[in-house]
């Protein structure tokens, strides 16, 4: 049974992220968010799901409209009672959001402020690195920056692996660490966001520095500073980075963040400070700035001295930051600073493109103020995306999470770099990463011993099969303790690829030498040669050897992956020379 990956939302464009994986015959629904910035469908197409109680489970990888918003929806409206996973920061934050959302919305195609907290009331809460059990399917989750609370997932069920990264940042910001995820985790599919996939980030701290002297400049100038963000997302670091410059620089100018649901949040953030970076962690009072104060629009449009307003919503298509954006916009003395991402369409993408004249509902806005956009994202760039990927080792990559020309830019750079199938699938379109279907199979007694050299009598070791050579070789010597846990073995019934044959499949996945070992003994026991360069070919991060038995007595090799080579071909082919 193939793993496969089908994306209800944000499949070649960025908003209502719903991915369906099929996974060892479970159901999985990654992320239920909205598109809250977009003109076409809002919730993501469930109708692709059938019945939706078919899903085992639904994880939820942080608390962003276009991850979460849709939850409710998916469980009062649809029906689904199933397990639904997610982080502390998520539960408590989640609904705070999702109410607020309502507010601005007219159709939300039945749902009410009353049904938002059922699902996360029922919703189970994990820890980092904890591993959830549902049934023979395993959850793992990881830190993954971005928000607070926000995490990437590995899953596992019955010899299939996939790793989910929702939003991550690969390098630590003022409030948040980097993402964290194993080394060589080697899984089926690696299912990436790529919303700045074309992106190469200068200098943080220059970033920081120019977004500093552009704001107290146009103070100085008695102007006002207008930065539309997420109030849940980006106003926390850029209020510590106006904080510490307000600080060194001995500024007063207040600073208002407009957002009802940020005061009721403010409790959470600093509940939860434990998710920060090191800078939160190791103060006394977390999320307290001194300068900052929470505002409302009457009394910022009332102002008529200069300050800082943060304001909803980020792409400045409703909420208080369009109602500031017309009214400060057309004076030359103001400033409106674009922190991040605008979605193509939008009014915050308009205003970045630098229009002069841009027409809302309500009327047209004349835009005379100066205009400048800073990459202080909370989304990693192209090369935090290709560290990560380089990182994990994934067999297959999936995108989703970006812009449909971004996509298929950086799917190139992973084709051509990494040499990885990449895919980009439209809503609604079936990825299918073959694999074999494995079930786990006795591990030797070598491979569990605590001691070195392993005492008389010998004792049965890794079975391993090769081209020529009994089905199972008994392996006899010596295991050091570099190779203790180093070799995984998995066995399963599945069809084979060759002459229309049924095969017995044996999956190796191997770190080390201990394979190495294994095979020369098998071939010295076979009465073949051991080539001298056997030892080094085997010197890698590590490599998946797919066994198929072709008939009684005899079995083919192929290495299917090997990880940690820059160019792979040649040592494949050189491997499937020596195994014949």
């Amino acid at each position: 049974m193939a793993l496969r990956v089908t994306p209800l939302g944000a499949a070649q464009q960025v908003g209502r992220s719903c991915i369906l994986l099929e996974i060892g015959g479970r159901n999985v629904l990654l992320d239920c968010g909205v598109a809250a910035h977009s003109s076409g469908s809002y919730y993501p197409e469930f109708s692709l799901l059938g019945e939706v109680q078919s899903l085992d489970v639904v994880i939820i990888t942080h608390f962003h409209l276009d991850h979460v918003g849709a939850l409710p929806y998916l469980t009062e409206i649809l029906g689904y009672h199933g397990p639904i996973l997610m982080t502390h920061p998520t539960r408590a934050i989640g609904p705070i959001i999702i109410k607020d959302a309502l507010s601005f919305r007219r159709d939300a195609e039945g749902l009410t402020p009353e049904m938002v907290d059922a699902p996360f009331d029922r919703a189970r809460c994990f820890q980092l690195q904890e591993r959830v059990e549902i049934g023979d399917l395993s959850v793992t989750s990881f830190y993954a920056g971005h928000v607070l609370g926000a995490v990437m997932v590995h899953l596992e069920c019955r010899g299939q692996s996939a790793l989910y990264t929702g939003d991550f940042t690969m390098v630590p910001d003022y409030h948040l660490s980097a993402a964290r995820a194993p080394l060589a985790l080697h899984p089926d599919v690696m299912i990436t966001e790529t919303t700045c996939c074309t992106t190469i980030r200068s200098s943080k701290r220059r970033e920081v520095n120019d977004l500093c002297s552009k704001v107290q400049d146009c103070l100085e100038k008695g102007g006002k500073v207008l930065v539309p963000l997420l109030v849940m997302g980006r106003s926390t670091e850029i209020c510590m980075i106006l904080e510490e410059h307000w600080a060194k620089a001995k500024l007063a100018y207040p600073i208002f963040v407009i957002s009802t649901m940020a005061q009721k949040a403010r409790v959470f953030f600093q509940t939860f400070a434990s998710w920060g970076s090191k800078r939160v962690r190791s103060t006394d009072r977390p999320f307290a700035f001194p300068h900052v104060r929470f505002g409302t629009l009457s009394e910022l449009l009332a102002l008529s001295g200069p300050a800082v307003a943060l304001a909803g919503s980020a792409m400045l298509d409703f909420g208080p930051s369009q109602e500031l954006f017309k009214s400060w916009a057309p004076e030359k003395r103001n400033l409106i600073v674009i922190p991040g991402y605008c979605l193509p369409g939008t009014v915050g993408n308009l205003v970045q493109a630098k229009e002069k004249k841009i027409e809302l509902s309500s009327g047209i806005v004349q835009v005379r103020c100066e205009v400048d956009h800073f990459s202080i994202s909370d989304h990693t760039d192209s090369r935090g995306i290709v560290e990560l990927i380089s990182q994990v080792a994934p067999r297959q990559v999936v995108l989703v999470h970006g812009g449909l020309q971004l996509m298929d830019t950086f799917r190139a750079i992973v084709q051509k770099r990494l040499r990885l199938p990449c895919h980009m699938p439209a809503v609604g379109d079936h990825v299918e990463i073959p694999s074999p279907a494995v079930l786990e199979a006795w591990a030797s007694s070598l491979l569990m011993a605590q001691s070195e050299p392993v005492p008389p009598p010998p004792v049965l070791g890794v079975p391993l099969i090769h081209a020529k050579a009994p089905v199972v070789t008994t392996f006899r010597g010596e295991l050091r303790k570099r190779d203790r846990g180093a070799l995984e073995l998995h066995a399963a019934q599945g069809p084979s690829a060759r002459a229309k044959a049924k095969a017995r499949r044996i999956l190796i996945r191997q770190k080390g030498r201990l394979p190495c070992e294994a095979l020369k003994a098998a071939l010295r026991d076979s009465n073949q040669a051991v080539p001298e360069d056997l030892s080094s070919i085997f010197e890698v991060a590590g490599a998946t050897i797919l066994v198929d038995q072709i008939q009684a007595g005899t079995a083919a090799v192929t290495i299917s992956w090997v990880a940690g080579l820059e160019d792979r071909e040649p040592i494949l082919q050189q491997m499937l020379d020596i195994l014949g």
